[in-house]
């Protein structure tokens, strides 16, 4: 087909992210495909993003200077115009996700101060109707579910609309922890008015199909992993060699493909990491990319710069590298794959880490693997790894804490660098060190609850808990967490919505709610219980949990009668369990919150993991770069002594109080962690070392500032 066009038909023009966003409606015309982006489009999308604006943004930058922001050149659209409307020939999954991000920014931003309107950028209002922005029809119902925070039954809706909220899943939970925090409108500014994207707009009708079709059926381009193969299969030695080899490679990488369309470079990507990335960006301005970094946007090239780094000197080396090497973890990781697609009972917590998100869980697996590991070593060594990075993960969650692709990596990769080439016992060892130095615990649970960002966490813990205690007579995990299933499972509450029902206990409603999103008050039960009794009393309710799953029935006294087994292991364990027949009060809620909790502890205890006897990091420093530095610590070694905290920012206006034992307190709860307090006042992710802070005559010190100094005495440089 000629791919000659006609100049005088066509017009292009770069164009911030504003301008293509605001007061435009963009349609879809006949021929477009579906809206396919996946997971890892996001996280490429968020990471480009994210490193793109940190290599700009300082700490003490007024927002003013975004302006002076060095251009991010996102990509190119192509539109075409008819009867007033802009027609997206090209690039409707990059402003489709631009739509979702927006969004999330908006719900993100709306409590701060000087925090701009996004809505307008997402959809326009006309005699009271809302119209979105991207109007296709079809996706309107997952569109406005995604606007207005509310939950989307995915069984209703086409391919695109599924889609959609999948993505918008990964973006509220990849979101980097770092951006959503302090830097937050620098970064919206930053997006809007220094993001630019090249719009070309085709002038005519018949000329935008040609441009279509020109994009679209162009020869299939040499990939990065389509030249590291040449590279190292022509320098394998003979060639019968090379042709074996060759065959070896294709044959893997189709085995591989055959999981998932990306799973070929995403192993290539994770094999060179983990073996033999020695460097990583530091997210500041002006930070250096590392090898981490390089090999993810071009491994054929690190691979070739690097090929003395890999000892690949010989014929010899590039066949052990590709017929020893390179064929072993492959198949190695064809395994974890396989794994993150239907749960594995050898090593079902890398099921569970990729149904949270965490697409980096292969680093460090892959990391400690080997050539020389057998089947039951390799097994053995990624079901610790992978229960390590769940226990880690559940901790988090409880602590109203990220661990988006963004907050993890650095950690991630300083774990992969530890464990690597690691034996079994080293393994065990290194990880449960790591345990003892974690700072997030399970004691933080007492008034964990739900809110507007943390219903898929809650609905994730409901389902590993009722699972384990059903063990294999249950609908299991997998069953709990789908989204697919029709009649799906929800995260429902004991409690209906009805504070008058309630005023012996609650004179405020706003306590009432408090009380009523404790994890201890809700449950995960199918969707047509909750359509049929969300709103009975729970006398009601009550007379209907023995059908449902254990944990709803154990409100019952009927799960405690001819069920041995359930008995039996409420008696090994010491679990709090307790039937509630008639009357499910404030008290009832604070026991079950406590249950909750003790199962959490028991689920994910080190020593049932085989994680436990580690011991933390002493070091100064190494207590430091594994956030072992607890506010204990820092109240022992430092001038902080306890007393009131407030808020740096000024816009959140918090007051806090830090307790003698290093906890915090902020109305009325008790928080274990700097972090879990903050995070708890803004409703996001935030690192709480820096938001809190105690104030002095003209200036405030944040109590990073305190660790760092007590780091500093630890080390010898000052005295006390």
């Amino acid at each position: 087909m000629s791919t000659t066009v006609d100049s005088a038909l066509i017009d292009g023009k770069a164009r911030t992210i504003r301008e293509m966003m605001q007061s435009r409606r963009y349609g879809l015309d006949f021929y477009q495909r579906e809206y396919t982006w996946k997971e890892a489009n996001v996280v490429e999308l968020l990471n480009d993003l994210s490193d793109a604006f940190l290599q700009e943004y300082e700490p003490q930058h007024e927002r003013v200077k975004v302006a002076s922001y060095r251009p991010y050149f996102l990509g190119t659209v192509v539109t075409s115009i008819r009867d007033g409307v802009r027609f997206l020939v090209d690039g409707q999954q990059r402003i489709t996700t631009l739509s979702l991000l927006l969004m999330h920014l908006n719900a993100l931003s709306a409590k701060r101060t000087g925090a701009e309107d996004l809505s307008p950028l997402v959809y326009s209002e006309r005699f009271g109707v809302k119209s979105f922005n991207l109007d296709v029809p079809e996706r309107n119902t997952v569109m406005t579910c995604v606007l207005n925070g509310t939950d989307y039954d995915p069984t209703t809706g086409d391919e695109s609309s599924q889609n959609i909220w999948k993505r918008y899943t990964n973006i509220a939970d990849l979101f980097p922890a770092d951006i959503a925090d302090e830097p937050l409108l620098h970064f919206i500014d930053w997006l809007l008015e220094r993001v630019m994207l090249v719009e070309i707009v085709a002038t005519d009708e018949d000329m935008a199909v040609e441009i279509f079709e020109t994009m679209n059926d162009r020869g299939l381009q040499l990939t990065s992993a389509d030249m590291l193969k040449s590279f190292l299969v022509a320098r394998v030695g003979e060639p019968d060699t090379i042709r074996s080899t060759n065959r070896l490679w294709r044959d893997r990488m189709e085995d591989l493909k055959a999981l998932d369309s990306n799973a070929d470079s995403e192993f290539l990507k994770v094999w060179l990491r983990s073996k033999y990335a020695n460097t990583i960006r530091e997210r500041k301005k002006d930070a250096v990319p590392g090898d981490f970094d390089k090999i993810g946007s071009a491994f054929h090239k690190w691979v070739r710069d690097n090929k003395d780094g890999l000892d690949l000197h010989k014929p010899s080396d590039y066949d052990r590298f590709v017929n020893t090497e390179f064929e072993v973890l492959s198949r190695r990781f064809q395994t974890l794959v396989q794994a993150t697609q239907a749960l594995n009972d050898t090593i079902p917590a890398v099921f569970y880490n990729a149904h949270n998100g965490l697409t980096l869980q292969f680093l460090p697996i892959m990391a400690a693997v080997t050539v020389d590991d057998d089947e039951t070593t390799f097994l053995d060594k990624a079901r610790l790894i992978s229960d390590y990075l769940d226990l880690m993960i559940a901790r988090r969650m409880v602590n109203y804490r990220n661990f988006g692709y963004s907050t993890m990596t650095y950690a991630l990769f300083i774990l992969a660098k530890d464990l690597r080439d690691k034996d079994l016992d080293q393994v065990r060892q290194v990880l449960a060190d790591r345990v003892a130095a974690l700072d997030e615990g399970f004691d933080s649970m007492s008034r964990y609850r739900l809110n507007q960002r943390n219903r898929s966490h809650i609905a994730y813990l409901l389902a590993r808990i009722t699972s384990w205690i059903e063990g294999e007579h249950g609908p299991g995990f997998v069953e709990y967490v789908s989204r697919e299933r029709k009649n799906r499972y929800e995260v429902e509450h004991i409690w209906a919505n009805k504070p008058e029902r309630h005023t012996d206990e609650f004179d405020d409603p706003r306590d009432f709610a408090d009380t009523r999103d404790l994890l201890g008050d809700l449950l995960l039960l199918p969707k047509d219980f909750n359509a049929s009794y969300n709103d009975a009393a729970y006398t009601e309710k009550v007379k209907h949990y023995p059908t449902q799953n254990l944990l709803a029935k154990s409100l019952t006294p009927i799960a405690y009668s001819h069920n041995p087994t359930f008995t039996r292991l409420i008696a090994e364990h010491h679990l709090p369990f307790k039937a509630y027949p008639d009357q499910f009060t404030s008290q009832a809620i604070n026991e079950r919150q406590a249950l909750y909790q003790a199962l959490c502890e028991l689920i994910w205890s080190p020593e049932r993991l085989g994680l436990g006897g580690g011991r933390p990091p002493i070091s100064p420093e190494a207590r430091k770069k594994h956030y072992g530095m607890t506010l204990s610590d820092v109240l022992t070694y430092s001038s902080l002594e306890p007393g009131p905290l407030l808020s740096v920012n000024g816009a959140w206006g918090a007051d806090a109080t830090l307790n003698a034992d290093g906890t915090i307190t902020w109305n009325g709860e008790r928080f274990s962690t700097p972090s879990g307090a903050s995070d708890r006042v803004t409703g996001g992710s935030t690192n709480g070392w820096d938001f809190w802070g105690t104030a002095h005559a003209d200036t405030t010190t944040t109590l990073s500032q305190y660790r760092d100094e007590a780091i500093r005495r630890l080390e010898g440089r000052e005295t006390t």
